[in-house]
């Protein structure tokens, strides 16, 4: 009998959470109240009663915040306005994949800072701006993508500072700061440095990451510019999944939601620690307080080519480690385990083969 796969790659919230019932009464609710706006050309930064609960939430005007068909679609435009051709744009070393993507597509010279159990190595970023400032750097403060990791508040106001010093934006990057599941929140980098600091969000793992929809919170005049550049580029956002979160949350239903993912998604987070004590202790791992993500090291000696052919032999889906770092072979031995969208007992089976392959 083929033993089922299971499936350690993506980070993705199992459909079983997705409050369908409300989305769709929430849906049919805002288009017959406003679907001469929702369902025609929207040439604006996003449906402005959205905006403006969003401001709400940050303390800012509308004219602060842009709404986007996912963050990574407004990091991309981040990266089209911000950067020239050669300039520098720093990223922590893992990083997003996609991010480093977006960076290199815009044509940037992406240079990677060693993350820390705290956050980037202050010591290496600020070594490497002495070799010349970047026009932008790129982190994920809270739960980070792909290791888990928060940063500091003692990090996250260095960092502040040296925006501040240098003159360089930073593009915070905070889809999973909701989902804490113990412990303490830490001042967003956005509160400490609000001229120099570009917050992006998403409702894709508080709500559904289907509704394609994402926003930047930042200085006006940078949310002007990159407004122009969407309506450049497609006219206007799509607008009626917009009303439809507009109206989930004015209906004070999002918080609930948030609430009911973390009793799910905690239990899983603790079965990834538990399995990786009982069947990888030889490995390294982090241990993040929330969001989706363990980094894991795995032994010396291990190539990712190989473990990753083996893996499927043994009907386990893992992420090439390699694609998390500007300099892929920093990546040989690392390996993400996203754990939100699997059972403690897939969880557990999963690391078991792991351990086996290994």
């Amino acid at each position: 009998m083929t033993q089922p796969i299971i499936n350690l790659t993506r980070g993705m919230p199992p459909p079983e959470v997705f409050p369908t019932e409300d989305l769709i009464e929430c849906a049919e609710a805002v288009l017959r109240r406003d679907s001469d706006v929702l369902l025609q050309y929207g040439r604006s930064p996003g449906y402005v009663p959205l905006r403006q609960w969003l401001g709400q939430q940050y303390g800012v005007g509308p004219e602060q915040v842009l709404i986007g068909n996912s963050s990574m679609e407004i990091f991309a435009f981040i990266t089209q306005t911000l950067l020239q051709p050669g300039d520098r744009a720093f990223i922590e070393s893992p990083s997003y994949d996609r991010s480093i993507t977006l960076l290199r597509r815009a044509g940037a010279q992406v240079v990677g800072i060693p993350l820390e159990e705290d956050g980037p190595d202050l010591t290496a970023l600020e070594d490497e701006l002495k070799q010349g400032a970047p026009v932008l750097i790129y982190v994920i403060t809270d739960f980070h993508n792909p290791t888990g990791i928060t940063t500091s508040l003692e990090k996250r106001r260095r960092l502040a500072a040296l925006a501040e010093e240098y003159g360089f934006w930073i593009a915070e990057d905070a889809p999973y700061r909701a989902l804490r599941y113990k412990g303490q929140d830490v001042p967003t980098l956005w509160s400490l440095a609000p001229e120099r600091v570009l917050h992006m969000s998403s409702f894709s793992k508080v709500l559904a990451p289907g509704l394609r929809l994402g926003y930047v919170v930042g200085p006006a005049e940078m949310i002007a510019t990159l407004a122009q550049w969407a309506v450049d580029t497609y006219i206007g956002p799509v607008f009626p999944t917009q009303g439809m979160v507009y109206e989930y949350c004015r209906r004070g239903l999002l918080e609930p939601n948030i609430e009911r993912l973390k009793e799910v998604y905690r239990p899983r987070l603790q079965a990834t620690f538990s399995a990786l004590e009982k069947h990888l202790p030889q490995a390294t791992w982090t241990r993040p307080e929330g969001g989706f993500y363990v980094g894991v090291t795995l032994p010396e000696g291990i190539e990712m080519v190989s473990l990753l052919a083996r893996a499927g032999q043994a009907g386990l889906k893992l992420s090439d480690g390699r694609g998390f770092f500007p300099n892929s072979s920093n990546g040989d031995r690392f390996l993400r385990i996203p754990f939100c969208s699997v059972t403690p007992e897939e969880i557990a089976e999963g690391v078991s083969r792991l351990a086996r392959i290994l």
